[in-house]
């Protein structure tokens, strides 16, 4: 497949879009219109704003009513067609993309209506792609974030966010997307500073785990996080999605974790098992680092080991208890390329055992004590055998 390129001077520009900014009602659609461009071509914007919590559940039906012929985005359709194809190109942003297939498959709100399948998404996907034809596609960033916000505050993740939408769009209409970043203009609406605030740290949670969980539900978050930058987004449903968004990245994070519990050591050598567990779509290699916190255990090294992915594994760690009491394990974990993954967990120990090196002590001090005994026995036997012949050679001299 030949992918078209587009030369890009700067993160900033490459085409600007002006996008409308309305309000989302039943059958208005915020962000999709006709526009001419250079050329005498006519540029087909398809974009809209976010339809579905993150759990992938549609706020209501209002995105299906615009699908319809009398919706906004029916007939966004129905005039592209009125375009010759060879004037016509378009952008288009792969969340909305991907909306529209939930629809046709079949969706549920969060009210908990289960719809089956969308007649109006399967023949609007339809006539989209009958339209497409030819003509050039290129991707509007996933969400629509604000590209100029993101250019200044994280232009690399920018590179990175729009390369992934190029790569979803491509997926979902099964066809060639070219490279080049489409922007709106400057937006009279602000992105809230508490959103903001969050996306900073989720960008780099996710950026991190990105480096040994490379999978789809991780392109996923790294996907959302730059959705939430629309700020055409009514600031409610804003404060939401990032609100949950922030939850289930939390939850992420601990997909690779290790079991909690407590162990009672009845003997001077043992194997601890440690459970490890990997809820990530990728097997893992890892390295367990493990100390005592005081000096009554010791904790052999273990080798690296490769946990599959969604499963579970048990570490058999050795150690050598030297006195009885209470002490801890500090657990934490590396990849094999040394990045911290997981929180640190302490796994408490009760020793009841008399370790060898205690016995061997308390069976030499025993020993020792035997012989003081023994010694002082001895000067006891001889100081009362010289009494006895100071005695009699008293008495023989008289």
């Amino acid at each position: 497949m030949i992918t078209l390129r587009r030369k890009i001077p700067s993160v900033f520009l490459s085409v600007i879009l002006l996008f409308i900014s309305s309000p989302l009602t039943l059958l208005q659609s915020a962000n999709s219109e006709i526009k001419p461009i250079d050329g005498g071509k006519s540029l087909i914007v398809i974009s809209d704003l976010p339809n579905r919590n993150i759990k992938g559940e549609f706020f209501d039906r209002s995105l299906e009513a615009r699908l319809s012929d009398a919706g906004s985005l029916g007939l966004l359709l129905l005039d592209a067609a009125k375009v010759p194809s060879s004037k016509r190109d378009f952008a288009i942003d792969p969340m909305l993309i991907e909306e529209i297939n939930d629809l046709a498959d079949g969706f549920t709100t969060i009210d908990g209506i289960e719809v089956p399948e969308s007649p109006n998404a399967t023949r609007w996907l339809e006539r989209l792609n009958a339209l497409l034809g030819q003509s050039e596609v290129r991707a509007i960033n996933y969400g629509s974030p604000d590209i100029i916000w993101l250019s200044k505050a994280a232009p690399s993740e920018l590179r990175i966010h729009h390369r992934l939408s190029v790569e979803l769009l491509q997926t979902l209409l099964g066809r060639n997307v070219a490279e080049g970043f489409v922007e709106s203009a400057p937006s009279s609406a602000e992105i809230n500073p508490s959103i903001t605030s969050r996306y900073t740290p989720m960008r780099r949670a996710i950026r991190l785990i990105n480096q040994y969980a490379n999978n789809p539900t991780t392109l996923l978050y790294r996907l959302q996080i730059g959705s939430i930058l629309n700020p055409a987004i009514p600031q409610e449903r804003a404060f939401t999605l990032t609100r949950e968004l922030q939850g289930e990245i939390s939850r992420y994070q601990d997909s690779i974790r290790i079991s909690k519990g407590r162990f009672t050591i009845t003997s001077s050598s043992e194997r601890i098992p440690i459970t490890v567990i990997n809820d990530f779509d990728n097997p893992l290699e890892i390295k367990l680092r493990i100390k005592s916190t005081n000096t009554k255990v010791i904790v052999a090294s273990t080798d690296s080991v490769l946990i599959d992915a969604n499963s579970k594994l048990s570490v058999e760690v050795p150690v050598t208890v030297l006195a009885s009491g209470q002490s801890e394990l500090l657990i934490s974990m590396r990849t094999k390329d040394g990045i911290n993954v997981g929180d640190q967990v302490r796994l408490p120990l009760t020793l009841t055992v008399i370790s060898p090196f205690t016995t061997w002590i308390t069976t030499g001090s025993g020993l020792v004590l035997l012989i003081a005994a023994v010694i002082q026995s001895m000067r006891r036997v001889r100081r009362s055998r010289k009494s006895d012949n100071k005695s009699s050679e008293k008495v023989s001299h008289e």
